[in-house]
């Protein structure tokens, strides 16, 4: 380097490393000429790679906006201790033996950083490499920048923790606004088990006690209860504030959740509701108690649409499909006043209501929702009548796990 170039990397405010990653270049060409095709399968069949070739990499130089990131005052101390200060992370490896393989120029990646003064530092970062293929000793000076995102973790954070607080905000208000229609639905299985009471009461009151009307009443009453029980759990579940638990699940189990919470509701409002769920549909990954918030409230918007607008024909229609071998769409579609033109772009906005008394927040929520799971939602005006609303969600790979993930940083 010339002084120019030194007193660059000196004085940069982004901490740069300048590492040796010849040997380990000749390592990877060793593998590939042993005839390795798929390189990204050995890595994942041959873990201890990672660490055999460690040996090789040797880091050259730091700046000082290194060594203050990493809490050192010195880079003779550094260098020392670097290889217990940056141990190897397979991870951020693998991205550079990757781009090695494939003649790249640039990889990126993110990793945590255990600082010499006890400080835990996320970090990202990104390297220039010699553009491939290349001889091993066009790697003997690759330079790495790094930056501390501790701060973006913490807004992300805190970003995050709201989201979950509005999502439980607007289950709470969903309660809230089906709360007479699920009070009446959890009454009137209370009303059949003082009947059945009575009605055993009257059955053992006989000079000859009917022991099977008896034990008809009984058990009549027990499916009275655990109705109530079922509704009620369901209604403590969904207003329920908790952490986000991922798991897989089954489309039409999150559709009957959901159904089980409007259902009366639609009844009050004279809507049909008709549900399509294909039996052989591959499960879907993500939370439960969210996605069936998604589904209760574009349902109980359509129910509310159709009641303002005083449609004849009342009918909404869940249904669930596969949309390729990666995921699963479910659409809601309603036969009310549809969306106009000028609405339908508008629909997802934070606050933006047609309703003269709504916040504007539901749909909103249910796409941040969607999103998050790694899906998308969207909406349309149904070409005979009505609006329809769609999202779709990853399904469950045969590892277990969802074949398409949000975005991370």
């Amino acid at each position: 380097m010339d002084l120019r170039h030194t007193d660059l990397f000196e004085i940069s405010p982004i901490s740069i490393l300048c590492e040796d990653w010849s040997g380990v270049k000749r390592a990877v060409d060793e593998v590939i000429a042993g005839g390795v095709t798929d390189f990204d399968r050995f890595l994942e069949d041959n873990p201890q790679f990672f660490f055999d070739v460690r040996r090789f990499h040797r880091i050259l130089d730091v700046n000082r906006s290194a060594l203050d990131l990493l809490g050192f005052r010195d880079k003779q101390t550094f260098l020392r201790e670097s290889r217990v200060r940056l141990p190897a992370s397979p991870a951020s490896n693998a991205q550079v033996f990757k781009a090695m393989v494939r003649g790249e120029t640039v990889c990126q990646g993110e990793r945590v950083l255990h600082t010499k003064d006890g400080r835990v530092v996320p970090i990202l970062w990104r390297a220039s490499l010699p553009p491939g293929p290349a001889d091993p000793q066009a790697y003997s000076r690759l330079y790495f920048f790094a930056v501390d995102v501790s701060e973006l973790k913490r807004v992300q954070e805190a970003l995050m923790a709201a989201q979950a607080d509005l999502s439980h905000a607007g289950r709470l208000s969903l309660v809230g606004e089906l709360a007479a229609s699920l009070t009446h639905e959890v009454s009137q299985p209370l009303v059949s088990i003082a009947s059945h009471a009575a009605a055993a009461t009257r059955w053992l009151s006989r000079e000859t006690p009917n022991l099977g009307e008896v034990a008809t009443s009984l058990s009549r009453i027990t499916a009275s209860t655990q109705h109530a029980v079922r509704i009620i759990g369901k209604m403590r579940s969904f207003a329920r504030r908790g952490e986000l638990v991922t798991e897989a699940m089954k489309p039409h189990d999150c559709i009957a959740d959901a159904v089980t919470l409007v259902e009366h509701e639609a009844y009050r409002q004279r809507t049909r509701i008709s549900v399509d769920v294909p039996p052989d549909l591959p499960a879907i990954v993500g939370d439960r108690t969210q996605i069936q918030q998604v589904i209760v409230n574009i349902a109980y918007n359509a129910i509310q649409a159709m009641q303002a607008a005083k449609s004849p024909e009342r009918r909404i229609a869940i249904a669930a499909a596969a949309d390729g071998p990666q995921s699963v769409t479910f659409t809601i579609a309603d036969s009310g006043p549809g969306i106009p033109d000028d609405v339908l772009p508008r629909i997802f906005e934070p606050f933006f209501s047609t309703k003269q008394e709504g916040m504007g927040l539901g749909l909103s929520i249910c796409k941040t929702i969607v999103e998050e799971h790694g899906g998308r939602l969207w909406a349309a005006t149904n070409s005979r009548q009505g609006a329809a609303l769609s999202f779709s969600l990853p399904v469950v790979s045969t590892a277990g796990e969802a074949v398409a993930q949000p975005a991370a940083l």
